[in-house]
């Protein structure tokens, strides 16, 4: 089978732009939004052409109203200092109407649905003049409402109207905990695509694509198609279903009675074709590539196309099992792999361009992550699926804990997500089934999540599953992310054995505990912290709590404050320093995490304190970066008992400090090249805790004739330890390769510098440490449920008395297809090291850094006489009318 890379194609067929995966018309531009309180006339007034509305604002959508009004301009450079605070929420307590008029003159069509994919809280629609849905009816983000409105349509000036009615405390709704402020409108609007689907007198609906592999011997796989056909006409029917895979070609006979709707299966049983030999198999990011193929599917009465979907979809299998250390392990095509990800989150006004999005996990590719979360059904559009479908990002996708806090849904708290009456618990399985059938043929999501925090009640946890079972039987179903609270796991520190490595905790044992469920048992992963400073020792050490052990869905270091042009855009000039003033704090995280004071006491007993934010904001990229890559790299080296690692989190829903390895303008910080080392799939890295060197293989094959490079410095550059080993990396695991000895003599700032060759003597990755004689030790007794203290901590304070060095740098700016290259080679001619090298691109005229910017690597140190080179890549659409210009910097670079 040839690959098929599918994009939607679009036409403009009698003056309507139509997609054609199916019969469509997008809804999305030239709407106005008003408000209620100024506009009191009926939705049957409004829903007719000549109405007038007052102080209307033009918009598209998707849009909610707050992006809206930031589009419109009513409020400016909103994300500013505290702007967001001056927003005045009274004005969206009342109801804000959408309205669009539009022309239909296709009159071929049969059957017309108006179809809303998300609409937040709930809404009154009405269709010139007859109101459609009511809003008791229409409730709940989640929702994909479909009406019919084949006989209300007209050739001119419809017209829709929509009521929409804000969320109220105890609504369950889009949401944000922790991580930002709460937008003042809620979120309330059309946060998803508007459409009208229509087809002639036979449609076909909810097409799916399943595939099944061979996992054995990966050599075959077998397509299954299944889709629901309806006869809409008065008479019976008799019609062919056609479908195209590339060269396969199916096709069945049906015959429908008028107003009949079954379902059509097409399987290698009666199809052989279907079973394909030697597939092009889809792999996450790293372990292969990401083939996709495209299902035309037909149906035709008499060879006129009656209606026509386009599915796209990768050839894959997802499962899950519990390993034989009570965790829980995922498999790709029958092989065991490490999820590898970080925590997505929508912009707060849910207004990221589709381009934002493509960048972003343009970012998540490039830092070698195969993963992604989300901790709710984040993305106005398709957008986010699409693309990760096409880099191969792996999508776990559930209910966000903001529904289980009555502190954040207004709802009393249980110990289960905040559903309990038998028709809350009927509308939000009708809306996780929406969502289910609104994205399973996407090849990328690998398991559906029901709980973050907490459990659901037994009785919808069984009726959910099989509500999903019936609607997609190919991804594993994770019951909640968090095995059990942090006070448990904390009680139940004497029953493991720090010293036996074999002894972490298996999460089967314990039935008992708060989330086992009696359903599903145990759901085999952990959040159990930490969320605030935790210094590269701990993930090693610690096999109690949030340690590198089992799968750890949500878990991080702590704050990541942004580079200095970053807090620029964010603080005004007067509020950068010192950062414990109440505009630094707005943009800090909230509840506990809205101060850096954990974050101040480590940084400054470990690389001393500042007196101002140029020196503070550099010596935090070193704070990232040395925070962010032994969390990777700790669950790559406790293979197989580590499974799994989310970095809470990926992105910012707007400018802030915390949980960012790059912020809301797209800048990386230091934790983003922190990641991409310590996230790589062919590795040489330091065990913080045994403080031995061990190479990581995620590859399925041996890789032979493998070289590391070891090399100990001290502060002043002299060498106290060299060694070069050879060995072979076996296939899909990490393996201790030496036994570093014990130094004597080093300063208390000392560096390691590891490099991993191939066969060929070529450079596959180096890592370069700044250690510490002075080792971290943790307060174990004392942790909470986001923090661990410290009782002592690494000693880098000399790193600001290096001395200074000159290097020489050329670099070439090369024009390609999609934008521009930058090749860079430094060399440092010096018998110093020239430490942590910061690369940029930056527009001559503004000496902003061109954003995004995907450096090969950065934040780099040279070894005395050493050179390196490096690329960059931006894309044209981000060089419009700038000037790029490449400069540096370094902490002892003159």
């Amino acid at each position: 089978m040839n690959k098929i890379l599918f994009l939607t194609g679009l036409l403009f067929l009698g003056g309507i732009l139509m997609a054609t995966e199916k019969f469509q018309q997008h809804l999305s531009y030239n709407w106005q939004i008003f408000s209620s309180s100024q506009n009191d006339q009926s939705g049957e007034i409004i829903s007719q052409s000549g109405f007038v509305a007052m102080e209307p604002f033009p918009t598209s959508i998707p849009k909610t109203v707050m992006a809206a009004l930031v589009e419109n301009g009513e409020y400016e450079n909103i994300f500013f200092a505290k702007n967001l605070e001056k927003v005045d929420q009274s004005i969206f307590q009342t109801s804000w109407w959408y309205r669009k008029t539009f022309d239909f003159d296709e009159k071929d069509f049969q059957h017309i649905k108006l179809v809303f994919e998300g609409i937040n809280y709930k809404a009154n629609i009405w269709l010139n003049g007859t109101q459609i849905g009511k809003s008791e009816d229409v409730e709940q983000p989640f929702r994909i409402f479909e009406f019919d409105i084949t006989n209300l349509l007209k050739d001119k000036d419809n017209v829709i109207a929509v009521e929409i009615i804000p969320p109220v405390s105890g609504d369950l709704t889009i949401g944000f905990v922790d991580w930002n402020p709460w937008p003042p409108d809620n979120n309330m609007g059309i946060w998803r695509p508007v459409k009208l689907v229509y087809s002639k007198a036979i449609s076909l609906n909810n097409t799916f694509v399943q595939t099944e592999v061979n996992t054995t011997t990966l050599d075959e796989a077998d397509i299954i198609i299944n889709t629901t056909v309806k006869n809409h006409s008065p008479n019976s029917q008799k019609f062919t279903i056609e479908g195209n895979i590339g060269e396969i070609t199916l096709s069945k006979e049906i015959t429908l009675k008028s107003g009949q709707e079954v379902d059509v299966n097409f399987c290698s049983r009666d199809f052989p074709q279907l079973n394909i030999k030697n597939p092009k198999l889809w792999w996450p990011n790293g372990l292969g590539d990401q083939p996709l193929f495209n299902l035309e599917l037909s149906a035709k009465i008499k060879n006129v196309v009656s209606d026509i979907e386009n599915i796209q979809f990768g050839i894959r299998k997802f499962d899950a099992y519990i390993n034989n250390h009570g965790h829980k392990q995922y498999t790709v095509n029958g092989k065991n792999i490490l999820i590898k990800s970080a925590g997505w989150v929508d912009d707060m006004f849910l207004n990221d361009s589709d381009k934002k999005v493509r960048d972003q996990l343009a970012y998540v590719k490039h830092i070698n992550l195969n993963s992604v979360r989300l901790e709710g059904f984040w993305g106005k559009n398709k957008t986010i699926y699409e693309t990760c479908d096409e880099l191969g990002l792996l999508l776990m996708i559930g209910w966000s804990c903001h529904w289980e806090w009555e502190g954040y849904c207004g709802r009393p708290e249980t110990q289960y997500l905040s559903i309990h009456t038998p028709e809350d618990i009927a509308m939000h399985t009708d809306a996780y089934i929406d969502q289910v059938k609104w994205g399973r043929n996407h090849a990328s999501i690998f398991t559906w999540v029901f709980g973050s925090d907490k459990l659901l009640r037994p009785e919808f946890e069984k009726s959910l599953t099989q509500a999903i079972k019936k609607e997609d039987p190919t991804r594993p179903i994770l019951s909640t992310c968090k095995m059990m609270d942090y006070d448990v796991a904390y009680k139940m520190e004497n029953s493991w054995n720090y010293d036996d490595v074999a002894d972490y905790p298996d999460f089967d044992g314990f039935p008992n505990n708060p989330n086992y469920s009696e359903v599903s048992g145990c759901p085999g992963v952990k959040m159990t912290g930490p969320y605030a400073y935790t210094p590269p020792k701990y993930w090693y050490e610690n096999r109690k709590l949030g340690g590198a052990y089992g799968f750890n869905t949500e878990t991080g270091p702590g704050a990541q404050v942004p580079p200095l042009e970053s807090l620029k855009k964010m603080l005004p000039e007067d509020k950068l320093w010192p950062v414990t003033n109440d505009v630094f704090h707005f943009h800090n995280g909230r509840n506990e995490f809205q101060t850096l004071n954990r974050f101040l006491n480590a940084f400054n007993k470990k690389y001393g304190e500042f007196d101002n934010i140029e020196g503070f904001a550099t010596y935090c990229q070193l704070s990232n970066y040395e925070t962010m890559r032994p969390m990777y790299e700790a669950f790559q080296v406790n293979r197989p008992i580590a499974t799994g690692i989310v970095q809470w989190m990926l992105n910012s829903a707007w400018p802030e400090t915390f949980w960012q390895l790059y912020d809301w303008y797209m800048m990386p910080n230091g934790a983003f090249y922190g990641a991409l080392h310590g996230c790589e799939p062919v590795n040489l890295v330091f065990n913080y805790d045994d403080r031995n060197i061990y190479a990581i293989n995620e590859k399925f094959y041996t890789i032979e004739g493998m070289k590391a490079e070891i090399k100990v410095l001290d502060i002043n550059s002299n060498i106290f330890f060299e060694k070069e080993i050879k060995f072979n990396l076996p296939a899909n695991e990490s393996s201790l390769v030496f036994d570093m000895p014990e130094i004597q003599g080093l300063t208390k700032t000392y560096f390691l510098s590891l490099k991993l060759k191939d066969a060929d003597g070529d450079l596959i990755t180096d890592n370069f440490y700044w250690l510490s004689t002075q080792e971290a030790e943790l307060d174990y007794k004392n942790s909470v449920w986001f923090f661990t203290p410290m009782t002592q901590y690494e000693d880098f304070t000399a790193l600001q008395t290096m001395e200074k060095v000159k290097i020489n740098s050329r670099h070439k700016f090369t024009k390609t297809n999609d934008g521009l290259e930058l090749t860079v080679t430094y060399e440092n001619p010096t018998n110093k090291i020239a430490f942590f090298i910061e690369s940029r691109v930056i527009d001559k005229k503004s000496g902003l850094s061109i954003l995004p910017v995907f450096f090969s690597d950065n934040y780099i140190t040279l070894l005395p006489r050493e050179t390196k080179t490096i690329t960059a890549k931006i894309n044209g659409a981000d060089l419009e009318g700038k000037n790029p210009v490449f400069e540096f910097s370094g902490i002892n670079i003159k």
